[in-house]
């Protein structure tokens, strides 16, 4: 008996450790889904290719980056220190890998802002980069992994960015006000991602209570 409750706690042991995990990572990703059209900033970690060490590329790239949202689609805005030596910087695109854009550019201050489109944000963006120090003859091409920190997205201009496409769209405040009864009901339906994370939580409850009530009637045996 007592090996058949060994045995079972080990599957629940395992099962919790699973279920877990995934409860993790839905829930960030979910969250990461989930944003409303607007302005946010995020934090994040230029990772080495095969590990998840911090590059020294990281040190580059500074932080926070700005998260922009619009329509469900995402862009992505870094600024990059020591710009004349990061000579190339490159994200996937179409099963390959493209140039960002450069949005401005501060010879002065040796930065420069670039911007990309991005789709996932629970997992590290591969990404390649070129770095050229004429002064001490160094010259490398890299693959880094940008990993960003969905726990720490951080609202900047929601609200007006709301409010202009409104204005956009010829909308007024008192027009949204009228409508405002009826969106809340909308708000208030919870998204699949919600259902699906309070669903694994419910479930980690149950395997958690499981495998206290067979380790205590081990114990009593």
């Amino acid at each position: 008996m007592k090996g058949i409750l060994s045995r079972f706690q080990w599957f629940l042991s395992v099962f919790l450790v699973a279920s877990f995990i995934s409860w993790t990572l839905l829930s960030s990703g979910a969250h990461a889904q989930n944003l409303a059209d607007g302005t946010y900033t995020i934090q994040y970690t230029v990772l080495h290719a095969d590990n998840d060490s911090a590059s020294m590329a990281n040190d580059y790239w500074e932080k926070p980056a700005r998260l922009t949202v619009n329509g469900g689609n995402m862009t992505m805005q870094m600024t990059i220190n020591h710009s004349s030596w990061v000579t190339e910087f490159k994200v996937p695109s179409n099963g390959g890998f493209r140039d960002v854009t450069v949005v401005s550019t501060d010879e002065a201050a040796d930065k420069r802002v670039v911007e990309f489109p991005i789709s996932d944000l629970s997992t590290p963006l591969e990404s390649k980069i070129h770095v050229t120090v004429e002064d001490i003859d160094y010259d490398h091409d890299y693959t880094i992994r940008l990993s960003f920190d969905t726990s720490s997205i951080q609202e900047v201009n929601v609200a007006s960015t709301n409010d202009e496409k409104q204005e956009e769209n010829g909308t007024s405040t008192k027009d949204s006000n009228k409508n405002e009864t009826t969106d809340t009901k909308k708000t208030d339906n919870p998204q699949t991602g919600d259902t699906d994370i309070v669903l694994w939580g419910a479930v980690l409850v149950v395997a958690l209570s499981a495998l206290i009530f067979t380790r205590f009637k081990w114990q009593s045996q």
